[in-house]
């Protein structure tokens, strides 16, 4: 005879309500673990030069903007751009008509008022004349002679020479065209290897850290060479337009053909040291211009702290200001860290 074994169907379910508030309130004291993992790096104190960053254009330190002393019309341009001249030679010239004939008048006026003079002059010695009279004579005579000078000076520079060797970077004008006097008609820029400069821009901070004759370095984007130059000239005057003090950065002699208007980056390397600290590039974070922001650890927590950059080398970043060589800088976690997180510092 078979015994059957009868359920209850009301313990069978408190039962297992017990195992599932067993088991809830089992993962109810399971604890996360919210440290974050990080190493850190001592950072180095330094003393050495800070470089001032800029760029400019190459030119020539012998260019010229070369025009006609009177106004006229132009006769001929003998020159085309981009051709070589020579020191002496014949580059444009304006038709003379007017300004000879100004010239031949000046010297007629001149012969009239030395007869006067001569004149004037004996008749006083006759006592004919007065003294007043002699007088007004001789200085008209000597205004005449000046007229006449200046108008055979304006003749000699009714053309243009090139001042010396180079290369005519502009021609601005062209054969018929009237033109003032002063007015720009061709730009000559000198080839000479030992008298390129670079034209660039100083900000008044990084103006006053220069004395002249800084050693520079010179990249152009035309050369894979770095190039070696110094400071020639520091502007006494900021730009009206930039507000930017010019700097002229004269490039040593090299055996590199040079051409004008080249774009070239500048590293000047002032005399007088600064105080910076040394850190790994990577432990810095959300960087922009000369700003970014590193993470330190502060016991057990870590703190999110700006720094000012001086410039990178390498796999090193150099700081100006914002920590000390005291401090430990968070290298590696700092992607996961926020202001105030709890950190572990591990080897």
């Amino acid at each position: 005879m078979k015994t059957i074994l009868k359920i209850n169907p009301v313990i069978v379910l408190l039962t297992i309500s017990l195992l599932a508030g067993a088991c809830k309130e089992q993962k109810k004291t399971e604890k996360t673990d919210s440290t974050i993992p990080v190493k850190i790096i001592n950072p180095e104190s330094l003393n050495q030069v800070q470089a001032i960053e800029t760029s400019g254009l190459l030119s020539s330190e012998n260019e010229a903007r070369l025009s006609f002393k009177v106004g006229g019309i132009i006769k001929q341009i003998l020159v085309k751009e981009g051709d070589h001249v020579r020191k002496g030679q014949l580059l444009a010239t304006l038709n003379a008509t007017e300004i000879a004939a100004q010239t031949s008048l000046s010297e007629e006026n001149y012969l009239k008022a030395k007869r006067d003079f001569q004149r004037t002059q004996n008749l006083y010695k006759d006592s004919v004349n007065t003294k007043e009279q002699l007088q007004n004579s001789q200085t008209n005579l000597a205004i005449t002679e000046k007229q006449m000078e200046i108008s055979k000076f304006n003749l000699s520079h009714a053309s243009i020479t090139a001042p010396a060797d180079g290369v005519v970077i502009k021609k601005l004008v062209n054969a018929g065209e009237q033109i003032e006097g002063g007015s720009p008609v061709l730009f000559i820029s000198s080839v000479s290897n030992n008298d390129w400069v670079i034209k660039c821009g100083l900000t008044d901070k990084d103006w006053t850290r220069l004395k002249g004759n800084e050693k520079a370095e010179i990249v152009f984007d035309a050369f894979s060479q770095t190039f070696m130059g110094s400071v020639r000239m520091l502007g006494q005057g900021s730009d009206v337009a930039s507000g930017l003090y010019q700097a002229e950065i004269r490039i040593d002699k090299q055996n590199v053909k040079l051409v004008n208007g080249l774009f070239a980056k500048v590293s000047i390397y002032p005399k007088e040291k600064a105080d910076m600290i040394s850190i790994p590039f990577d432990a810095l974070i959300e960087g922009e211009n000369d700003s970014a922001f590193v993470f330190v650890a502060n016991g057990n927590t870590a703190l999110k702290k700006p720094v000012k950059i001086a410039y990178l080398e390498g796999s090193k970043a150099f700081i100006l200001s914002g920590i000390n060589t005291g401090e430990k800088v968070i290298r590696e976690g700092s992607a996961y860290l926020t202001s105030g997180s709890v950190i572990k510092i591990v080897q």
